[in-house]
């Protein structure tokens, strides 16, 4: 069954076709002509996600590139959990960038895109020219992986992060799928008030009384149709793979991002304030930070603030002169 393109993606000309890259195959949306940019969804996201983006950029005169990224959609999602680590959704990037005969890209990225875009970037500055994220800061390396910091951190207390290393995880969101995307969209959760019980994610979101309008039912509807094929599980083998992320990238101990970078964050998001709460200072962790703002807005920034995203994203692209 085919559902409707959001966001009136319809009259945007949109192109999905399968890309090899680093030994497996994405799903890739594309409109209009010019620059590249290639943008980067997080989870549990998918191509569409970026619609707003998306029409602005091609309106602007740029060629966009939305994958849907490793194990979402119509993209391949290996069986084996160590195919998640970050290092190869980076590669995958690179591979990406080298089916558009793109020496230098310009990547943007939301939520885990942010990481996969940050990890990009750090991994492989000569291949990119620009790196922006929403959402999500660059953490750097740490001294521990993400995973055993979180532990360390939260105690006894409940983390989703921590929740999802078990199969219950997938198992409870995969009871129907339209129901968890929506609850995570569009409800409302205190990330890092919880404490420990028997709740998983779902029990302890409150949902509001009113569905909020930057989350349109037409997406709603589309988000889950590209969920049936893959389910959960392979999207949260990202989470798994933090400390195999962290061995492998011990060669890139102390670098920071040296390329172009542009980071937005909204005021309402757990992510700014728990980069707060750590001291995070983002002008530490990259080097040429051209943009560094916190909107007013929560984890969904470009869906919920699309017209002062867009602004920031064209002003980034300017400075950068793509």
């Amino acid at each position: 069954m085919s559902h409707q393109l959001p966001y009136g993606l319809e009259q945007y000309g949109i192109r999905l076709r399968r890309i090899a890259t680093n030994g497996i195959h994405l799903n890739v949306a594309e409109a209009g002509d010019g620059p590249l940019v290639f943008l980067l969804h997080g989870f549990p996201e998918c191509w569409a996600s970026w619609g707003p983006q998306i029409k602005f950029l091609v309106d602007q005169g740029y060629r966009v590139v939305a994958p849907e990224m490793r194990g979402y959609g119509d993209s391949d999602a290996p069986e084996d959990i160590t195919a998640y680590d970050t290092v190869e959704l980076a590669a995958d990037v690179i591979g990406l960038l080298d089916a558009y005969d793109q020496e230098r890209g310009v990547i943007i990225g939301h939520d885990w895109g942010c990481i996969v875009a940050w990890h990009t970037a750090w991994l492989h500055p000569e291949r990119i020219k620009g790196v922006g994220g929403l959402s999500v800061p660059w953490f750097g390396r740490g001294q521990t992986d993400t995973l055993s910091a979180l532990k360390r951190q939260m105690g006894d207390n409940y983390f989703y992060i921590i929740d999802f290393q078990n199969a219950a995880a997938h198992e409870a969101l995969n009871r129907d799928k339209g129901k968890s995307l929506e609850a995570i969209l569009t409800g409302h959760f205190d990330l890092l008030g919880q404490k420990a019980g028997d709740q998983g994610l779902l029990e302890r979101i409150t949902m509001p009384a009113r569905r909020p309008d930057y989350m349109p039912q037409d997406f709603l509807d589309y988000i889950t149709s590209r969920y049936q094929r893959h389910g959960f599980e392979p999207v949260l083998n990202w989470y798994r793979n933090f400390e195999r992320t962290w061995q492998r990238t011990a060669d890139r101990d102390g670098h920071t991002i040296t390329v172009p970078a542009m980071y937005l964050t909204g005021s309402k998001d757990w992510t700014n304030r728990y980069a707060d709460s750590i001291g995070l200072d983002m002008h530490e962790r990259c080097s040429d930070l051209r943009i560094n703002e916190v909107i007013k807005a929560g984890h969904w920034l470009g869906q919920e603030e699309p017209e002062l995203v867009n602004r920031k994203i064209a002003e980034f692209l300017a400075l950068i002169g793509h």
